[in-house]
């Protein structure tokens, strides 16, 4: 298959397996000469799909933690988690990596106070009542957990002012989104 174009390959479509191959080409960074490698599907899954535990105060990259699952530590004091500016389809998901309840808040915020949640996290309580809590996508910008028990949300970036959120958070209290 010498000297034809990718674009006129057939693709194999549904019939992709994990051991199939891709070409790609490594950017190996600023100066660096970009060179041919492959991959294959499953490889390529695996990379793209392994979590990444944070530390407590963290800012998020696009780059690094865009498409990936976010853990969240059982923190050692209150902690703050800040997203980048979102663009359309930009996804993060959360999970909470402790073994037992948090003693300390979570908090996860956007990068301005004009980028906004839109949507709702699902309140799983502890010791009562289940309730949703709504990001209204105008003026909402922060969610707050306090000692979390599990955490599993889904940010979707819709525009560059706006993030879906949606998933559910367990505790004891009632989680805010201000």
């Amino acid at each position: 298959m010498a000297d034809k174009k990718i674009t006129a390959l057939t693709s194999i479509g549904a019939a992709t397996a994990r051991a199939d191959l891709l070409h790609v080409i490594d950017d190996v960074g600023a100066g660096g000469t970009p060179t041919n490698k492959k991959v294959t599907v499953g490889e390529y899954q695996d990379a793209y799909a392994a979590p990444i535990a944070i530390a407590d105060d963290t800012t998020l990259t696009a780059a690094t933690h865009g498409g990936k699952v976010i853990v969240v530590p059982d923190g050692a004091a209150d902690h703050v988690t800040t997203l980048p500016v979102p663009s359309l389809g930009l996804t993060f998901r959360f999970i909470y990596g402790g073994v037992a309840a948090d003693a300390t808040d979570w908090s996860l915020h956007t990068s301005a106070s004009t980028i906004f949640f839109k949507g709702a996290i699902t309140h799983l309580d502890t010791n009562a009542d289940n309730v949703a809590v709504f990001g209204n996508g105008t003026s909402h910008y922060r969610l707050k957990v306090d000692t979390p028990q599990a955490i599993d949300i889904t940010v979707v970036g819709l525009s560059a002012t706006v993030y879906y959120i949606a998933g559910n958070v367990t505790t004891a209290t009632v989680p805010t989104i201000t």
